[in-house]
């Protein structure tokens, strides 16, 4: 049966009547006999815990990558990542009890374990929507009990990681998880819980040269309410920033940027590292956009979500913006190639079309958007009614190249 075969990917089953429960047994012991062959397992099951009661896992041994997503049956998910950590590479791990995750680097029994190969950790705690109906998820924990987990004092539980993703409640006391990590980490992606935020500062994790390998940087917030973590949207910007600072890729989500756009431009003026650069929950000003990428001299890609344009001076007629751009912003970068805005229905493609006329004067390298746009009859209209405006006209061979490379 497929002798040359690693990997096995077992999916499905979301209601009790997809498999009755006379053939319960004989599935269980067909996945185990299965599993036993592989050293690559896929779980996506949307079971509870009793359906896998039976299923002995101790002979899954030498696994290099587990991707575990059986609901509400965490310890035996956390069972099959502990007796495999001597040989895993990759553990991306769903568990539905954020405080189950101790468990993860400590057995019932109090033993530390370590992952000495493992180079892709990704802990979560999202429900998908459709098994939202089946599983429940426990709510974030209040300060007390988070005030109550235990410390691993000296543990390095993962040593040569790479790849961080953390979609939970931070569940540890201390800083374990960042730690004897810091000379291999390459990719962060973090959701901005308060009891991470704390620990990050609270142990320094992040300081300017610390991790010399982290090139991409993902900061997320759950919900509005953990900016208040923070006494200004500023602060948190800065926060966000702070961690790996010589970061190349950065991504940041859900900030209200506009209002306050000439605070955060000095914080970008920090990072000049930056290539690629996400903000794509992240609307701004043309205007704003255009400081943004005088701020950041090595950026080549910028996603953002459909520009306005924001206001022009009552002195200056439409006609007239590509003199005054010119003349208040010369060249705004020489590297910028990239940029890609979300297509949403509340675009407004004449706004968007003015938009990218212009940054293609200030930015000579500059050659694509989303190629969705090209196939938006309106857009494409404004476009070529734009480019033979007066005023416009006379860059119409920097126009013209434009859009014949997009």
């Amino acid at each position: 049966m497929a002798p040359a075969a690693d990997k096995i990917s077992i999916s499905g089953f979301r209601s009790e009547a997809v498999l009755p429960k006379i053939a319960q047994p004989y599935f269980l012991t067909f996945m185990l006999k299965l599993c036993q062959r592989f050293r690559h397992i896929e779980y996506d099951l949307f079971y509870r815990a009793e359906k896998f009661s039976s299923l002995q896992i101790d002979t899954i041994r030498d696994l290099v990558y587990l991707r575990y997503n059986i609901y509400d049956d965490c310890e035996q998910a956390l069972q099959l990542a502990r007796q495999n950590a001597p040989t895993l590479r990759t553990l991306i791990i769903f568990i539905s009890s954020v405080s189950d995750f101790l468990h993860l680097i400590r057995d019932t029994g109090g033993n530390f374990t370590q992952y000495p190969c493992l180079r892709t950790l990704e802990l979560r705690n999202d429900t998908p929507l459709d098994i939202s109906y089946y599983v429940s998820i426990t709510p974030l924990r209040s300060k007390q009990a988070m005030a109550s987990l235990p410390a691993f004092v000296g543990a390095t539980p993962f040593p040569g990681l790479r790849r961080l993703r953390i979609q939970i409640d931070y569940p540890f006391s201390d800083d374990v998880l960042f730690r004897g990590n810091a000379a291999t980490l390459e990719y962060l992606d973090l959701q901005l819980f308060h009891t991470l935020i704390g620990r990050i500062r609270k142990y320094k994790v992040f300081t300017p040269d610390s991790h010399p390998k982290l090139q991409y940087v993902k900061i997320r917030q759950i919900d509005d309410d953990e900016v208040h973590n923070f006494a200004t949207t500023e602060a948190y910007m800065r926060f966000a920033l702070s961690i790996a600072p010589h970061a190349q890729v950065r991504e940041i989500e859900d900030l209200p940027l506009n209002a306050k756009f000439p605070l955060f431009q000095a914080l970008f003026v920090d990072v000049p590292d930056i290539q690629i650069l996400e903000l794509s929950t992240i609307r701004l000003h043309f205007w704003n956009i255009v400081l943004l990428v005088k701020s950041l001299p090595n950026l080549t890609y910028l996603h953002t979500q459909p520009p306005s344009f924001g206001q022009i001076p009552k002195s200056v007629s439409v006609r007239e913006l590509p003199k005054y751009v010119l003349s208040r912003h010369a060249l705004a970068s020489e590297r910028l190639q990239r940029w890609h805005f979300g297509y949403t229905i509340e675009y407004r493609p004449n706004e968007v079309a003015r938009c990218v006329l212009l940054l293609a004067l200030l930015c000579l390298n500059f050659k694509y958007i989303n190629p969705i746009y090209y196939y938006d009859e309106t857009f494409t209209s404004h476009l070529k009614r734009m480019t033979e405006m007066q005023g416009f006209s006379e860059h119409s061979q920097r126009f013209l190249t434009f859009m014949d490379e997009c």
